[in-house]
């Protein structure tokens, strides 16, 4: 089967990369980022309104796919505790920021090789990313290498399989959506959200599911084979 597409948008981790070192939730090192930087917050207290914050968020993201930031949660969780938020926005980015340095991630291996060949084909290339954490400047200058829109949930508001963050995206790449491809590993928010939104999928098989997807592949440079 040879797909007619002139775009071509991914997902992110366990599409294109994965995560490897620590398992630690990552709201560890920004509380204790947060003590570094001078602010006497309770452990058990700062903790245990997070967490309230993070169980609402998750209900909310499920129901809604309504999108809200790690820097939000951390606001809103210091809020709670009796700071103000006009006092404490910069150290929380700074938190935040060393928080994101404790993760670490690679990209699967032929996942660059497949971007950079095609893109010598001359197909448009899309990132479409569910995460409320944000994305270090050093990232993103790399994903600009690579992809022409770069569309992470936390910016645009709505997380995947919404509707809105693909049509999004589809906007600024230029193309009607059964002229783009996405490809991903989850099989609602990558495959059912983008069918829905129009869009002709691949699903890349990093579990044992099933599908609807247009296709299906074990390697991302089989896409190669498919454009």
């Amino acid at each position: 089967m040879i797909l007619k597409v002139e775009a071509v948008t991914f997902d992110d981790f366990y599409t294109l990369r994965y995560p490897v070192g620590k398992v630690e939730d990552i709201i560890y090192p920004v509380l204790r980022s947060l003590k570094s930087r001078g602010l006497n917050v309770d452990d058990k207290e700062f903790q245990k309104r997070y967490f309230a914050e993070n169980e609402l968020y998750l209900k909310r993201l499920k129901e809604t796919s309504r999108e809200s930031s790690l820097d939000d949660m951390v606001m809103k969780t210091l809020t709670a505790c009796g700071y103000e938020p006009r006092t404490v926005g910069g150290i929380v980015r700074e938190a935040v920021d060393h928080g994101l340095a404790t993760r670490k991630a690679r990209w699967f291996p032929e996942a660059k090789r497949t971007l950079i060949t095609l893109r010598d084909r001359g197909y448009k290339l899309g990132l479409i990313s569910n995460t409320h954490w944000r994305v270090l400047e050093s990232l993103r200058k790399e994903f600009e290498k690579f992809f022409d829109i770069i569309t992470l949930s936390y910016e645009h508001g709505y997380a995947k399989p919404h509707p809105s963050i693909f049509a999004a995206t589809l906007k600024k790449l230029g193309v009607n959506p059964n002229r783009c491809l996405h490809v991903g590993d989850d099989p609602t928010a990558d495959i059912r959200g983008a069918k829905n939104a129009g869009m002709k999928t691949a699903f890349i098989k990093r579990r044992e599911t099933k599908t609807d997807a247009d296709i299906e592949i074990k390697r991302l440079i089989e896409l190669t084979t498919f454009l």
